[in-house]
């Protein structure tokens, strides 16, 4: 390789050689081309390095803008953070300074009052006889036991308690007075829920409680009788003519004829099977309520439904769903644009009767329905006027059981005997004050001085707190202010330094640019005073230059490739040394080696080798005259870990009898250079060295024959 490499190196420069022959001599106008050539790459040069610089100042400098802004930001974020830290810690300081003063002052104020106190008891002791003191004793305890035995018997009778409505959507439970247990908690007028706004349009809720734990009233068994309607027609109507009152209305006229009409309007609604509809929506029905209104001298005006789902009635229990009826007409109507509450503004005659609801289609869901029955009496027909009664009835009935007149009167007695004993203390004890006078009164000067100074003492500790408090705060604001005024000048400086450097930087490069410029226009003013037409002895010594330079050059590749065939060497030895040693492990296993020639090209030899066992192949191919391939394996065991040594084997040619040329001798192989990923693998020219006269194998002992 190094030999062919040299023959072809000689040949390339007499190949050279021959090219400067013809090379004509350079012209005066070529040199000054050349130096004007050189002139505008040394300019661009310049000006591109001049550009670079710029651009790379301008970078700086915006990079040290940036962070100084970004600096300054993070210093003012955190200055403002540690003026709110101080802030808040002044707060607190103050805080507590003012609650210690406070419990410093309440302490010493109680220590006051004990004091006195304790000197009154002191100057008054031995004064006052004891008996006074033992007659409000006896006083007190006979009041006590009084009051406990009225207290005892008032909690065996019924609450009552008058109950008051409360706006309930249907998830809350009626509890104290919103709940009626007994028929003496039923209200005697409506009263506001107090409905949001929001909710006046839904379907009316109960507003009231109805447990009802002694109910005695009357059992309903299906139709009511005339004196269950009436006695709930005179509830409904008192319900109606107290929120009448309150809007200034006179009261609705509940007269005998209106109110027979309304029953007689039942009879007629139950039998029609109307059920929870209004009469005009059966004309056959609303022509029979018109005579029977006409009987009784009155023209029919509006008519209002009620109803209830329970079944299971009583009259306690119908005088709380009217009760809730009439409060959801007036207080939730928007559903209906508030025409019910209307229909009982305006009425002038009313009745009302319960219409047991049986046979119609919504008997189940309604099994009684209230009917509000209004009137006008324009013909001025004689009408007997009803009064309720039960306002009276109940209110009447809050009233009963509970403590004796004796017993409450016991009372009474004992309040007034513990009065004029307490009196009687008094007195002494003022007869007793009066003689230590003088005492008493510098005892409760004393307390009087010691509460002034406590506040006096408080107040001083107040006002220190709040000026410890003020200092804090400005010594904050001030540090606050000095920061950010730190950070601006902080900021300034470093801008101004990066425009320094920046302006340094561009002087820099443009001073270097220029004088780039100037050495370039020197050298092009030199180059072209110098040029001319090359004298064939300049032509002769540049050739020999360039010659020489190409020699060089050509040398240096010749010894690299020497250099290289050198380490190639080595580590081919080093690689056979160890397939050596593992040649002599073939009793340990097994290795195969198969050796095959062939002129074409190289193979690789692969050894896998692994704890159990490992075989290497190695394989040679040739083309020899008279002879055929053959595989001559070896088998050899290693027990070193698993890995891959991959070797190139060259290609080799047989000797040949005939026909040698000068560019391959006889017994001279030529060979490739293949390439090759394996970075533990020789170049093909020192394996091809190696294997033939290095590897210690023989050609002839690495083959076998076959004739």
């Amino acid at each position: 390789m190094a030999s062919q490499a040299a023959s072809q190196s000689a040949t390339a420069t007499q190949s050279y050689a021959s090219q400067l022959e013809n090379d004509p001599a350079k012209t005066a106008e070529q040199e000054q081309q050349a130096a004007k050539d050189k002139q505008t790459a040394s300019n661009a040069k310049a000006d591109q390095a001049l550009n670079d610089a710029k651009s790379t100042a301008s970078n700086v400098q915006s990079q040290a803008v940036q962070q100084a802004h970004s600096d300054k930001a993070t210093a003012d974020k955190q200055a403002t953070a540690t003026k709110n830290e101080a802030e808040s810690n002044a707060q607190t300081a103050k805080n507590t300074a003012d609650a210690n003063a406070l419990s410093s002052k309440q302490s010493a104020d109680k220590q006051a009052a004990n004091d006195k106190d304790s000197a009154i008891k002191q100057a008054q002791s031995g004064k006052v006889d004891g008996k006074y003191a033992q007659a409000v004793k006896d006083a007190q305890n006979q009041l006590t036991a009084d009051t406990n035995t009225v207290n005892q018997a008032n909690q065996n009778k019924d609450t009552a308690y008058t109950a008051v409505p409360m706006y309930n959507n249907g998830s809350k439970q009626f509890t104290g007075i919103h709940d009626i247990q007994s028929e003496k908690n039923l209200p005697t007028s409506i009263v506001n829920p107090n409905i949001p706004d929001s909710a006046t349009g839904d379907i009316s809720y109960n507003y009231y409680g109805d447990t009802l734990k002694n109910d005695n009233s009357e059992k309903i068994n299906g139709e009511l009788t005339n004196s269950q309607q009436n006695e709930l027609a005179d509830y409904a109507i008192t319900l109606i003519n107290s929120w009448r009152k309150v809007q200034g209305l006179n009261p609705v006229i509940w007269s005998q004829q209106a109110q027979d009409a309304t029953m007689e309007t039942n009879k007629l609604r139950e039998a029609s099977k109307i059920g929870f509809n209004h009469n005009y929506t059966d004309s056959s029905l609303n022509n029979k309520v018109t005579l029977v209104n006409n009987k009784y001298g009155l023209n029919h005006f509006h008519e209002n439904l009620g109803m209830t789902s329970d079944s299971n009635q009583t009259m306690a229990k119908l005088k709380i769903a009217i009760l809730n009826d009439i409060t959801g007409m007036i207080y939730q109507d928007a559903a209906s644009n508030w025409g019910h509450r209307e229909n009982f503004h305006d009425a002038n005659y009313m009745g009302f009767s319960v219409q047991y609801n049986i046979n119609s289609t919504d008997s189940e869901m309604f099994p009684y329905v209230f009917v509000y029955e209004g009137y006008t009496n324009d013909n001025n027909t004689t009408q007997t006027v009803l009064t309720p009664t039960s306002a009276q009835t109940i209110e009447a009935s809050r009233t009963s059981g509970g403590a004796t007149k004796a017993q409450l009167q016991a009372v009474e007695n004992d309040k007034v005997t513990l009065a004029n004993a307490q009196k009687s203390l008094t007195d002494a004890t003022n007869a007793a004050n009066q003689s230590i006078a003088t005492q008493l009164a510098n005892i409760n000067d004393t307390y009087e001085k010691a509460l002034r100074a406590n506040s006096v003492e408080y107040q001083t500790r107040l006002s220190t707190a709040d000026n410890v408090y003020k200092q804090a705060i400005a010594s904050a604001e001030q540090t606050y202010s000095n920061a950010l005024a730190k950070n601006a000048a902080n900021e300034t400086a470093k801008i101004q330094q990066a425009q320094s450097a920046y302006n340094t930087a561009i002087a820099k490069a443009t001073a270097t640019h220029d004088a780039a410029i100037k050495q370039a226009q020197q050298t092009y003013d030199a180059e072209y005073a110098a040029a001319h037409d090359e004298t064939p002895a300049e032509r002769t010594a540049r050739h020999a230059k360039m010659l020489a330079a190409f020699k060089a050059n050509e040398a240096t590749k010749l010894a690299n490739l020497k250099a290289q065939q050198a380490t190639d060497l080595k580590n081919f030895k080093a690689q056979q040394t160890a397939m050596s040693k593992a040649a002599d492990q073939v009793k340990a296993g097994t290795h195969s080696t198969t050796i095959k020639t062939n002129t074409k090209q190289p193979n690789t030899h692969t050894a896998k080798q692994t704890p159990q066992a490992a075989t290497d192949a190695v394989s040679i191919k040739s083309d020899t005259v008279g002879e055929q391939e053959t595989d001559a394996p070896v088998l050899l065991r290693q027990s070193t870990p698993e890995h891959t040594v991959s070797v190139l084997v060259p290609t080799v040619k047989s000797v040949q009898r005939h026909g040698e040329t000068p560019e391959q001798p006889a017994g001279q192989a030529k060979s490739t250079l293949p390439q090759t990923n394996e970075s533990s693998v020789a170049p093909i020219s020192l394996i091809g060295v190696a294997l033939l006269g290095l590897l210690g194998l023989s050609y002839r002992g690495l083959r076998r024959k076959v004739r």
